[in-house]
């Protein structure tokens, strides 16, 4: 399969795992929705990042072998389109459904295990979930109100950008690192032990570090950036915001 083919759910593929299966429900919005179902799509490889845009529930491990499966409503199945693209898992929906988002569509949730990543980006109010995370880089974006976790690793780089009312929470340990915060979101970063790097916020968005080493924090507006850990930092704050480092 070329690694620029977008591949949808099809409906052969949702009939083969639907097998045995003939009830169909109604949601709490009242609309019908299909039976519970699990698609293998174990054909996708190849990349190191992944990008979500929509309600899924995306829980990425690293691991020896490249595996994608997608489990929930059948109808919400029909309705996803996965594909690889430049090297990045593209996860969405087809084409004319994005406003179907708040109506009937629940979400589903993709799992993904791949050797490595490199890059992940999450647009609208689903959420992700990174394992672990090792290598040179690692690069992470979030837009709008979803919530994209980093469960830990060791990384020599690691960058995070937010934009929205959404929430990041990274673990482990980076050598440099480049946090950023825009609008109202907060970036929870305590629990990631980092060697320094800089905090940017822009807006009412929290920050927070772990660092001992030099750390430059940036603030404009109302959003507050904490480093603990010993660091030594150098502050610029425009607004009512706060910039505190302590050990």
């Amino acid at each position: 399969m070329s690694r620029s083919l977008l591949m949808s759910l099809a409906l052969p593929l949702l009939l083969a795992s639907l097998a045995g299966c003939s009830v169909n429900i109604k949601g709490d919005d009242g609309i019908e929705n299909g039976v519970a179902a699990t698609s293998d799509l174990s054909g996708f490889k190849n990349f190191s990042g992944i990008e979500s845009a929509g309600p899924d529930n995306v829980i990425v491990t690293v691991g020896p072998a490249f595996k994608v499966t997608a489990e929930g409503d059948s109808k919400v199945l029909e309705r996803i389109e996965i594909g690889v693209d430049g090297g990045t898992l593209k996860i969405g929906r087809k084409k004319g459904l994005n406003t179907l988002w708040s109506v009937s569509d629940k979400g589903a949730t993709i799992r993904v295990a791949m050797p490595a990543i490199e890059k992940a980006a999450l647009t609208g109010s689903g959420d992700m979930r990174i394992g672990t995370a090792k290598g040179p880089r690692l690069t992470l974006s979030l837009t709008g109100s979803g919530d994209l976790t980093l469960g830990g690793g060791t990384l020599e780089n690691l960058k995070a950008d937010l934009t929205g009312s959404g929430a990041m929470r990274l673990a482990g340990a980076a050598r440099e690192v480049e946090l950023a915060a825009t609008g109202s979101g907060d970036i929870d970063a305590s629990a990631l032990k980092a060697g320094g790097g800089s905090i940017d916020v822009l807006g009412s968005g929290d920050v927070s570090l772990n660092s001992g080493g030099a750390v430059s924090i940036d603030i404009m507006g109302s959003g507050n950036a904490t480093v603990r850990g010993g660091a030594k930092c150098k502050l610029s704050v425009i607004g009512s915001g706060e910039a505190n480092c302590s050990d």
